[in-house]
């Protein structure tokens, strides 16, 4: 096959290789996407809980804290302009003792730190926890309600994200596994394990868990990731009625994202757990103890949940930059021209179209002479068949 050039490109298919392209196609670049799968957001994008946070989770000061909030206000020009199921709908922290009361009352300050303005966030005392939850467990004290969050399903997102970018030019290649990068005369050349070649000056790096992997191939071993587990049970459409918001135990304390929670289609999703130091090929596993392990959070916040109306059971992941426990978004050490987004972890899914910005301003824009936006740029994307937001 002869070796097809771009300006820029795109390794990784997933929610954030989806944000990179659809926000780069505005621009008067050729960009290619490389995904290793047969179909895009078939990764980490498939197995998470789908939810654009509010913000007060994320420690002040972080990166991943300020592209939360960027994140989160882009989000509204994404609903104005492309067609995807979304679903606005509030956060509820749920406390059981003083401890986890005290957890979020650092949360609401958190979130206040973080730029979420004063009516995105209350504190609410047990009775009027009742009142808007009607099947929460008895024993608990109050919440944290932040009102400012919105359900996506990501993979959904992602194929709408990439059918805008390829109406404006980007090119997809799905079952394109890089196997080897060379570089030479200022060109990145990429060979994939069907023997495809590709070649630009620009490589961004958004290959989720091995996203490592792949730097240290390129020649710019910087970083290492490790991988979380987190398995999922969903319920039928039964188990909905009565749960309004999506809840979650106190993170700080039982862990990032634990939930109960109203999906798009209908459906109760329940979990993640969470597992650390799993090998990158085992991320997608499930387990008898962690299976069991979701119907004691589930039943925790609503004591009569019926787990025995499961009808699915799935593994999520999240790559984790262990140094600095945030988003790993620079270039090589050596090579500017390599860009690696990577450390996509929670709230990765709220931040993405803030992540494309960022890469775009911060390290895309400064290498090209000529970086303009293209008159010809078309934001809107409707769908065929789409679910109703």
């Amino acid at each position: 096959m002869k070796e097809i050039k771009a300006d820029i490109c795109i390794i990784g298919g997933g929610i954030i290789g989806a944000s990179l392209a659809r926000e780069l196609s505005q621009y008067n670049k050729k960009v290619i996407v490389l995904e290793a799968d047969p179909r895009v957001g078939m990764e980490t994008s498939a197995g998470n809980s789908g939810l654009v946070h509010g913000g007060f989770d994320p420690t002040p000061g972080k990166l991943n804290a300020i592209l939360n909030i960027q994140g989160k206000h882009r989000y509204e020009d994404w609903i104005r302009d492309l067609d995807f199921p979304y679903l606005r709908i509030n956060s509820t922290v749920v406390g059981f003792n003083q401890t986890e009361m005290a957890a979020i009352k650092e949360l609401y300050n958190r979130g206040l730190k973080n730029g979420l303005q004063a009516n995105e966030l209350e504190i609410i005392n047990a009775s009027e926890l009742q009142k808007r939850e009607p099947r929460i467990n008895k024993a608990a004290l109050g919440a944290l309600v932040c009102n400012s969050s919105i359900a996506v399903d990501t993979v959904e997102l992602t194929k709408t994200l990439f059918a805008n970018a390829i109406h404006n030019g980007v090119q997809l290649f799905v079952n394109s596994q890089v196997d080897k990068i060379s570089k030479s005369d200022g060109q990145y050349h990429i060979e994939t394990t069907q023997g495809n070649r590709f070649s630009a000056p620009v490589i961004i790096n958004a290959a989720g868990h091995y996203a490592d992997t792949l730097a240290a191939k390129a020649g710019y071993p910087d970083y290492t990731l490790t991988a979380r587990r987190g398995q999922y049970r969903i319920l039928d459409k039964t188990q909905v009625a009565g749960i309004n918001s999506v809840l979650f135990m106190v993170p700080t304390i039982h862990g990032k994202g634990v939930i109960v929670a109203p999906m798009l289609n209908g459906h109760l999703m329940v979990g993640p757990t969470a597992e650390d130091g799993i090998a990158k090929d085992e991320t997608s596993l499930i387990t008898e103890a962690n299976f069991k392990e979701i119907a004691e959070i589930g039943t925790k916040l609503i004591p009569d949940l019926n787990m025995d109306r499961t009808i699915m059971a799935y593994s999520g992941s999240r790559p984790i930059y262990a140094k600095t426990d945030d988003f790993y978004i620079k270039p090589a050490l050596k090579d500017e021209t390599f860009i690696n987004v990577a450390g996509m972890k929670s709230p990765a899914i709220a931040s993405a179209p803030a992540i494309a910005d960022y890469v775009i301003d911060k390290f895309i824009q400064p290498l090209f002479k000529n970086f303009a936006k293209n008159p010809n740029w078309q934001p809107v994307q409707q769908n065929v068949l789409s679910m109703s937001s």
